[in-house]
């Protein structure tokens, strides 16, 4: 495996299927060129009388450009990098695999590059690929969805920023006469078709920049699901140990032979014969064996004591009784005291759900361990070192840690600033949300407009720092 397979949120594992492609982007683009361009070609031959459709079709095609970007991804994952003849040959049958379901019934699928590995990777066919699908929607469809949901406003977007860039680019007789297509709405003699060429040229171009890593963001979103809900990462691990151990054996087994070997060869250079070398060796004092007779005496009469010995079944069957009546006479006195107990088992946040604690939030940490004793000293003392982010991230992260571990605010690690904040004025008390709401504003200027606060204000939040707990300790 070229990549590590572990458990990941959703857009951690976006974000290695992106980094895939990235690491091959050339390869991929070679790649892209040479099977999806000749399509291209074809297409605007065809359409040449109707360019102001060509951007339909180059999309509507989407699903075969996927599948060869996927083949390549998909063996690069386990360290084999397929050449140009190779992904040549696989072509044909990439692209005519699943066809006409792919341009059909599947073309508008809200998940199509978080199935496409499933539909392509793993030889199903028919209903077979439909319920595999449903089985890892289960766990990565929302995120499939979130994927091709903010791809396509990415492309949308790039497409329109291209075109918007290069207008200027255009001679006169390429460009639309505005006035009267807003006017009269005349498409066909307002709008030149130098212009609609020129816009399909641009699609293609964003498309093909952009959707090799729709590919790989959807084939990591499926080896993070497989890793999640069948430990892919743990069984792949335990086919290398077995790969190990297997060979750590066949090299004792050889060892084993070899001296095996050696031993026979030793014994027949001296000669001697086995079964004498045997007894021989059991004639040594070590090989004693040693017995001890001794007698015991029985009396005569014990067989017949045994036999006239009275029976006492009626005791064992009396000593049962008593022990169920116990065992009852217990059960009884604990059922009755615990209803007449009852309240000494009821919390008031008994019917609540209980919040699980995040451990890092927005990719900070806001663990106990990982802030020092005196947050509010060490964020003064970075303050002065003139760390003016660190400064603020500490009293940051040290609100967060209080107010989800000492006044449970559900607050979850996917949540952001503003996320936060709204919890805390819901959930939190009065004054903790006051100062957390002047803290958030102060961090989100730092952090995101970079625009540090005055000395000031950095005295006003040290000072007014309420996460304390009896004693005064932070």
């Amino acid at each position: 495996m070229t990549v590590t397979l572990r458990p990941r949120q959703p857009w951690e594992a976006v974000d290695l299927g992106c980094a895939m492609v990235l690491r091959d982007f050339g390869r991929i683009m070679a790649l892209w060129a040479s099977t999806v361009f000749p399509l291209w070609i074809v297409v605007c031959v065809l359409m040449r009388s109707m360019p102001v459709w060509i951007p339909l079709v180059v999309w509507w095609l989407k699903p075969l450009y996927d599948r060869v970007p996927l083949f390549f991804l998909s063996r690069a994952a386990f360290g084999e990098r397929p050449g140009f003849m190779e992904t040549w040959k696989e072509w044909p049958r990439l692209w005519f695999a699943n066809f006409l379901p792919a341009l059909l019934w599947r073309r508008l699928s809200f998940i199509r590059s978080f199935a496409l590995p499933a539909q392509m990777l793993e030889g199903l066919r028919g209903a077979a690929v439909n319920r595999r699908v449903r089985t890892l929607a289960m766990d990565g469809g929302g995120s499939g969805f979130s994927l091709s949901y903010a791809f396509s406003k990415i492309e949308f977007v790039a497409w329109i920023g291209l075109m918007w860039g290069t207008y200027g680019l255009l001679p006169d007789t390429a460009r639309p006469d505005w006035d009267g297509l807003f006017s009269a709405f005349d498409v066909e003699n307002t709008i030149p078709d130098a212009f609609l060429w020129w816009g399909a040229a641009c699609h293609m171009v964003i498309v093909t920049l952009i959707e090799p890593f729709y590919v790989g963001a959807g084939f990591g979103l499926y080896l993070n699901c497989r890793t999640r809900i069948e430990g892919w990462d743990v069984e792949l691990a335990f086919r290398r140990m077995a790969t190990r151990l297997t060979s750590a054996a066949a090299a004792l087994a050889v060892s084993l032979l070899f001296f095996a070997g050696m031993q026979t060869t030793a014994h027949a250079a001296v000669g001697d014969d086995p079964a004498k070398v045997v007894e021989k060796v059991k004639q040594h004092p070590d090989f004693e064996v040693h017995k001890v007779n001794s007698k015991r005496w029985v009396p005569d009469f014990e067989a017949d004591e045994k036999k006239d010995a009275p029976r006492l079944d009626f005791l064992d069957a009396i000593g049962e009784i008593i022990f169920w009546v116990i065992i009852t006479g217990l059960v009884v006195w604990l059922v009755v005291y615990l209803v007449n107990n009852r309240h000494l088992f009821i919390s008031r946040g008994a019917g609540k759900t209980p919040v699980k604690t995040p451990k890092v939030i927005m990719g900070m940490n806001i663990t106990r361990e990982s802030l020092p004793d005196d947050i509010v000293a060490a964020a003064r003392a970075t303050w002065a070192a003139g760390d003016f982010k660190e400064a603020l991230s500490l009293l940051y992260r040290g609100s967060l840690s209080w107010l989800v571990t000492r006044r449970q605010v559900p607050i979850t690690d996917g949540d952001t600033e503003e996320d936060c904040l709204v919890q805390v004025l819901k959930n939190g008390e009065k004054n903790e949300a006051t100062y957390f709401k002047q803290l958030t504003g102060a961090w989100v200027q730092v952090a995101y407009a970079v625009i540090p606060v005055t000395e000031a204000e950095m005295d006003a939040l040290c000072d007014g720092w309420p996460f304390v707990v009896k004693g005064g300790a932070a």
